[in-house]
């Protein structure tokens, strides 16, 4: 008996004229042996392999090949073909031969459930609820999405797809950052393009089939989640500002412990922490895809090894210029003595910096950053904890620049008590105009991204912060 061709290599009916034995193109699905008679085995893209019987319209997916599981199937599409149930509904033994629950699935409405009376026409479909026809077509989907080879795609299908799809690109085009979705912006471009050119040509490929369900079922697993064609937009605007501030689920730290991270931050640190701090929760901040959190982390540890890499630079100079001062015989001892802490500091800079770009630069990828955050979260003392750490090549080199200009001003002072010329004088007066306009460019560049307000400065050094650097005018 002739059978029919198709272009997915499947004994798909109704795609091709009918065709002699000889005109047929052999594939895996039409070997004699491959499957028990009355069925037929059809092959997923990636290589596994399921069956289906044609007269029972019964899908199964463990090996009936083996006869104990080619009974029990048999069994059940006896006992499923004694139902009266329409040609575009189909069985799927989604749980095993030994269960009794299978899924029923309609191709003509894309659903699917556990339930024949709700999904036998379009009438019973209509008395669904919204939930319920969102986790019908998530179903649906699933199913098409693992067992893609013996029916074509529903152009509809087919074309909503590509529809949410634009959505979710449109969503990124005018949220930006704060956009959330199942898929990133470069995955919808990436995938409207590919949807758009197999639409006509290639939209029975067994590929494609897979593709369009695996996209509509984390789409209907998203809109499941978003209450989708349930609220009105005041209730959607407040539900996604709930998303845009996400909840911290950072140890809270005691009393005592938060007073001393405190006092480290503001203290010997300088405050540079707080800028950390900000980095790290930003980072990871989850909005709805993994391929922003996974763009967000990437972009965090790039940005990281390029700072540790400037200070590594900077610190290597600073070294070499300290070494100098040492290699001065009359040089005092209090010049000395901070000349030696410099270098100290800037060894310290250089060593911590450099192990933490060969850490960072070796884990970048989205595996290693859900053990990252999880240690940093829930060591001793928290993100801000870690924030200190990640702080000591920047904390380290600021000190080391403190050390070589107490050096030199030590040693400027040494000159004026030994020799008192003008020119002793003059290089001191010179030393504290450009420390002058150096800590008023620190400071007024420090402070310059962060939201001024009217209170006094001490309150800042008081209040635990919140959100680091975050504010009205940060970036």
């Amino acid at each position: 008996m002739a059978t029919k061709i198709s272009h997915n290599h499947v004994n798909a009916p109704g795609l091709s004229p009918e065709l002699d034995d000889d005109d047929l193109y052999v594939t895996i699905s039409s070997l004699r042996r491959v499957a028990p008679e009355g069925w037929t085995m059809y092959t997923h893209p990636r290589g596994s392999i399921y069956f289906r019987h044609s007269r029972f319209r019964v899908v199964v997916d463990e090996d009936i090949r083996i006869p104990a599981q080619l009974e029990k199937a048999t069994d059940f599409g006896l006992k499923h073909s004694r139902v009266d149930i329409p040609e575009d509904l189909e069985a799927y033994m989604a749980y095993g031969m030994d269960v009794a629950v299978c899924l029923y699935v309609n191709h003509k409405q894309c659903v699917a459930g556990y339930e024949l009376s709700k999904l036998v026409n379009s009438s019973s479909i209509r008395d669904l609820s919204v939930d319920a026809l969102l986790r019908a077509r998530r179903l649906y989907w699933n199913f098409i999405a693992h067992h893609p080879s013996h029916e074509p795609c529903p152009r509809q299908g087919h074309l909503e797809a590509i529809d949410a799809l634009h959505s979710y690109h449109h969503g990124h085009l005018i949220d930006g950052s704060r956009s959330i979705g199942p898929f990133s912006k470069e995955e919808c471009e990436q995938l409207i393009d590919m949807l758009h050119r197999e639409r006509d040509s290639a939209r029975d490929l067994p590929a494609v089939v897979s593709l369009v369900g695996w996209v509509l079922r984390d789409v209907y697993s998203f809109r499941t989640g978003q209450r989708y064609g349930q609220i009105t937009w005041d209730e959607m605007r407040k539900y996604r500002k709930a998303l845009y501030q996400p909840q911290d689920f950072t140890r809270r730290e005691s009393l005592l412990t938060k007073f001393f991270l405190t006092l480290c931050i503001h203290g010997p640190f300088f405050g540079i922490p707080q800028t950390y701090l900000a980095h790290i929760k930003k980072a990871s901040e989850f909005r709805g895809h993994i391929a922003g959190l996974r763009t967000s982390w990437e972009s965090y540890t790039r940005q990281l090894v390029r700072e540790y890499s400037d200070f590594i630079l900077i610190a290597t100079v600073l070294l070499s210029a300290t070494v100098g001062i040492l290699t001065i015989n009359d040089v005092g001892e209090i010049a000395r003595v901070a000349a030696m802490l410099s270098a100290f500091a800037s060894l310290g800079s250089i060593t911590v910096g450099v192990f933490f770009v060969w850490r960072h630069q070796r884990n970048i990828q989205m595996p290693s950053s859900f053990t990252y955050l999880h240690n940093a979260r829930n060591n001793a003392f928290g993100l801000s904890g870690h924030a200190i750490i990640l702080s000591l090549p920047p904390v380290l080199l600021v000190w080391s620049i403190i050390g070589f200009a107490a050096s030199i001003l030590a040693y400027a002072l040494q000159q004026v008590s030994e020799i008192g010329s003008p020119s002793s004088w003059l290089a001191l007066a010179i030393f504290i105009v450009v420390f002058t306009c150096v800590m008023i460019g620190v400071y007024t560049f420090s402070t310059i991204w962060r939201w001024q307000s009217q209170d006094p400065w001490w309150r800042n050094v008081l209040c635990w912060p919140e959100g680091g650097d975050n504010g009205p005018g940060a970036t």
